[in-house]
């Protein structure tokens, strides 16, 4: 059968023969044994796969964020300006890792969780200030509740032997919690540590529940050097209101409070060091109330790893120069 196209020319059309119906039949055969010989995924593959990308995915979810570091600034005669270190910004991190120890778990407890992030925090805060000078402190706020725990030595002795980092620059912030456990095992984990130079507050004064019959008595045995004061509950209420109109930044009624408060815990002996002080009231507050250490945003926002060890190096040159001239004056 033929016609003629557009231009003229003579176009055929075959009809299908048995014989082209055999070759394409063949042809299909072909293409079904060779899609055969490809096996595909065998499922231990498979599962492997999954598997791993289940493991991958935990590991990024669990995976500590870069820390952040806030200076730590001490008393001198110009007020709050003397650098001794800095400690981990736990505000900032715990909003990079929502819900990261207080998530329901099947496999593991609300206090595993908390261990284990402990340890994890601490290996990456050693290993990043192991670069430190020597003259900067550490400061690492715990969260496990139940800590020091008998073991707590041993797994803190293990971070420092992977980081290098010398045990006699760290500070570690404990739950309240954690410091009223009365075993006697735990009271030499605490002996231990302030032995080998480690000085440990307690957490959250102001803005928790605290006990000055258990600060005493942690003052008087030698377990404790001093708490973390929460300066953010000095500031006054948003439903706060006066006759005059002009709301006070701070509540007055606080002030004279925790002023109280903490000249109780001075009368102990203990050491106060304020955090969140992030308003010029709340830092002269600070000065007055006889707190030896603050930080915050009023006195340095919080920092880099990189620009925390920039700071530092610029210290460390102007400590040099101090030595150096005073060797020349000796001489």
């Amino acid at each position: 059968m033929s016609e003629l196209d557009d231009v003229g020319q003579e176009v055929s059309y075959g009809t299908a023969t048995p014989r082209g119906l055999e070759v394409a039949g063949e042809t299909k055969k072909n293409w079904l044994e060779n899609s055969r010989s490809v096996a595909p995924a065998s499922p231990p593959s498979a599962g492997m796969f999954a598997t791993t990308l289940r493991s991958r995915r935990a590991r990024q979810k669990s995976a500590l964020p870069p820390l952040r570091w806030l200076p730590r600034m001490t008393g001198s005669r110009g007020g709050m300006e003397k650098l001794i270190g800095a400690q981990v910004d736990m505000s900032q991190l715990w909003l990079a890792i929502p819900r990261r120890t207080v998530r329901r778990s099947r496999r593991k407890s609300l206090d595993q969780q908390q261990r284990e992030f402990d340890l994890e925090l601490l290996q990456a805060a050693c290993a990043q200030a192991a670069t430190w000078p020597d003259d900067m402190r550490l400061m690492v706020s715990l969260e496990d509740d139940q800590a020091p725990d008998i073991a707590f030595n041993k797994r803190l002795n293990d971070v420092l032997e992977q980081t290098g980092f010398p045990v006699s620059r760290l500070d570690l912030v404990f739950q309240e919690s954690g410091i009223a456990q009365g075993e006697r095992e735990v009271c030499y984990t605490l002996a231990s540590l302030r032995d080998r130079g480690v000085q440990i507050f307690t957490n959250g004064f102001g803005a928790a529940t605290s006990s000055l019959t258990l600060l005493r008595d942690r003052a008087i045995s030698g377990l404790l050097d001093g708490v973390q004061f929460d300066a953010s509950v000095l500031s006054a209420s948003s439903l706060s209101w006066s006759l005059q109109g002009d709301v006070p930044e701070l509540d007055e009624g606080a002030v004279a409070f925790f002023k109280a408060a903490l000249d109780a815990v001075r009368a102990l002996g203990l050491h106060i060091r304020a955090t969140g002080v992030d308003t010029q009231a709340q830092l002269e507050f600070v000065k007055k109330a006889g707190c030896i250490e603050a930080s915050g945003m009023a006195l340095s926002p919080a920092e880099t790893t990189a620009q925390i060890a920039e700071r530092f190096a610029g210290m460390e040159g102007k400590v040099r120069r101090r030595r150096m001239s005073r060797t020349a004056e000796g001489l």
